[in-house]
C-alpha cells in the first residue's frame, strides 16, 4: 500500500488481498476451524441479491505492487554480528534465480539476473551473498517439493521420532514447522499423535499441503505470524525449521518470532547444509540466490546466545544434502548441553572458519572443476555421445551456469518432480521431462546434477533399463560406470 501510495498517475479502485482466491469458508476451515459447515446462498435470509462470485479481482494490485518492488539489495555488513570484516571469496558471476523454471513461451525473453558471490564474517564466521534478491521473486509459486525422494520421506520420519523422544510432548501437543513445503514432514507428526501447523509463503505448496488436511499458513515467518499462531492454536512444543535458515535475510527477526511463540520447556531444531561439507567437499553449487547464508555451528550458536537461547545438541547426517547439520535450541539450562557441541566447535576452530586460507583454497579447486568439466563434457559432444542430465535442481542451475554448459550440450534434465515437467531451466534453457522418456532415448552419459542422491538415481536409471555411464561433478568431475 506504501508502494502504491507513491505511484503517480494511479487512477481508479485496487483491490488488495491474497493473489489466491479463496471464499471465506474455505479460509475458515483451513485456518481456523476445520469442522466448520458451509450453507448455501438460499440459506442466507437478507433483502438484497448475493453476486456469483464475490471475491475480489486483485491482479491489478499484485501486477503494480510487484513492478515496483526493489528486486535486490548489496550485503555490506553480517547478518548476525552486523561486522563489515567481509571477505569475498568465490565469484560466479551474474545468473538467473535458480527456481525460475521456464515455460516454452518464456523462452523468447531475457531472464532476471543478478550476482552470484559468497563473502564470509572473518568475525563470527557466517559465510553469506553479497546481493540479497527480494524473496517475492523466489518464492510465491515454488516447485521445489521436500517429499519427492524417498531418500527425504524416511529423513522426515526419523527427525520426527529424534524429535519427539527429546522433548517428551503430550499427545495433541503442538507442532510447527516454518517453510513447511508441502506439508511432508508435518504428516510425520501428525501419524505419531501431534497437533500440527505449518507457515509457508509458496501460494501454491500452501493449497496443497491445507488440501491434503496440513493446516498451513500463507505467509513469511515473522513475529506477527508467530502471535499469530500462539492466539490461534496455543504455543508450539516443538518448532523445525529444515532448510529454510539459509534463506532468511533477517535472521534476528526469525529467532525473536520463535522465542516469542516457543512453550516452555519447547526445542527448535534446525537443519541445514553444513558449511564444513560445503567447502571440503567443493559443494559450490549449492549457492544460489535463495540460500543467502552458508552456516557453521559457531556462528549460528553465537546468533542463539544473542537472544537468550542456547544450542543443546548437534547431530549430523553425510548423506543428506551433501552433509546436513541438525542442531537443537532451547531457552538457557531448559535442556542439558550434550558434549556434541563442545566438539563441533572445536572442530570449526580448528578448521579456520573464521580464517581466510579454507575459503581461497575453495576457489581455486572450484576454478580447477569447471575447467575439467567443460572439457569432458565437450570432448564427449564431439565424439557424437549423447548427454543428458539428471535432477533439475537448484544446485544442477547453478552449476550448469557457471559452467556456462549449455542445452547445445546438454539439452534434456530427468526430474521426479511432476511439477517441473514440460518447463525449461534457467538459464543453461534444458528441457524437463520424466524417467520415462529415459528408456525411449538412447543416452550415453546422465550428468548427476542431483549428485547428494547418486545411489537412489541409480537405482531408478537401472529399473529403467539405462545402460549408459553416469558424470559425477563434484568434488570433482568424474566418470560412473555402473555395468
Amino acid at each position: 500500500i506504501y508502494n502504491l501510495s507513491h505511484m503517480k498517475n494511479l487512477h481508479g479502485i485496487v483491490n488488495v488481498g491474497a493473489a489466491q482466491r479463496r471464499s471465506l469458508f474455505e479460509i475458515v476451515q483451513s485456518e481456523f476451524n476445520d469442522s466448520v459447515e458451509p450453507c448455501t446462498r438460499s440459506d442466507i435470509a437478507i433483502s438484497y441479491i448475493l453476486p456469483a462470485d464475490s471475491s475480489l479481482d486483485t491482479s491489478k494490485y499484485h501486477q503494480l505492487s510487484e513492478s515496483s518492488l526493489e528486486q535486490s539489495k548489496t550485503q555490506s555488513t553480517c547478518r548476525i554480528c552486523r561486522s563489515k570484516n567481509l571477505l569475498k571469496y568465490l565469484d560466479l558471476g551474474s545468473t538467473p534465480l535458480a527456481n525460475s523454471y521456464l515455460k516454452k513461451e518464456d523462452l523468447a525473453s531475457p531472464e532476471f539476473e543478478e550476482e552470484l558471490a559468497l563473502q564470509v564474517c572473518l568475525d563470527c564466521g557466517l559465510s553469506q551473498l553479497t546481493k540479497v534478491v527480494n524473496p517475492v521473486l523466489m518464492f510465491k509459486n515454488y516447485l521445489y517439493v521436500s517429499s519427492t525422494t524417498q531418500t527425504i520421506r524416511d529423513h522426515w520420519n526419523e527427525l520426527a521420532g529424534t524429535a519427539i523422544n527429546v522433548a517428551k510432548p503430550s499427545s495433541g501437543d503442538l507442532v510447527l514447522d516454518i517453510a513447511s513445503n508441502d506439508g511432508c514432514l508435518l504428516s510425520k507428526f501428525r501419524e505419531m499423535g501431534m497437533n500440527v501447523v505449518g507457515v509457508d509463503p509458496a501460494e501454491n505448496l500452501a493449497a496443497e499441503a491445507n488440501a491434503s488436511g496440513i493446516r498451513t499458513l500463507c505467509a513469511y515467518w515473522s513475529v506477527n505470524i508467530a502471535q499469530d499462531i500462539v492466539s490461534r492454536f496455543g504455543s508450539p512444543k516443538i518448532i523445525t525449521a529444515t532448510n529454510v535458515f539459509a534463506h532468511v535475510d533477517d535472521v534476528h527477526e526469525f529467532v525473536d518470532a520463535v522465542d516469542n511463540c516457543m512453550a516452555r520447556k519447547g526445542i527448535f531444531i534446525i537443519e541445514f547444509p553444513y558449511l564444513i561439507d560445503f567447502i571440503k567437499r567443493n559443494e559450490f553449487d549449492t549457492a544460489y540466490h535463495e540460500h543467502l547464508s552458508y552456516i557453521a555451528i559457531l556462528p549460528l550458536s553465537h546468533l542463539m546466545t544473542m537472544h537468550n537461547l542456547q544450542v543443546f545438541d548437534v547431530q549430523y547426517f553425510e548423506k543428506i544434502h551433501g552433509g546436513t547439520a541438525r542442531i537443537f535450541v532451547c531457552r538457557v539450562n531448559d535442556y542439558p548441553v550434550t558434549k556434541n557441541v563442545e566438539t563441533y566447535l572445536r572442530n570449526e576452530e580448528m578448521f579456520g572458519v573464521k580464517s581466510k586460507l579454507p575459503y581461497e583454497s575453495f576457489s581455486e579447486r572450484v576454478l580447477k572443476n569447471k575447467e575439467d568439466l567443460q572439457l569432458l563434457v565437450r570432448r564427449l559432444h564431439e565424439e557424437g555421445k549423447i548427454i543428458w542430465a539428471y535432477g533439475a535442481s537448484a544446485k544442477g542451475n547453478t552449476l550448469m551456469n557457471f559452467f556456462e554448459i549449455t542445452s547445445t550440450l546438454v539439452s534434456v534434465v530427468i526430474d521426479d518432480n511432476a511439477k517441473k515437467w514440460g518447463y525449461y531451466t534457467p538459464g543453461a534453457r534444458m528441457r524437463i521431462t520424466n524417467i520415462e522418456e529415459l528408456s525411449e532415448t538412447k543416452v550415453d552419459y546422465l550428468l548427476l546434477l542431483a549428485w547428494n542422491f547418486q545411489e537412489e538415481i541409480i537405482r531408478r536409471c537401472k529399473a529403467a533399463r539405462y545402460r549408459g555411464d553416469y558424470i559425477l561433478p563434484v568434488p570433482k568431475a568424474t566418470i560412473v560406470s555402473d555395468k
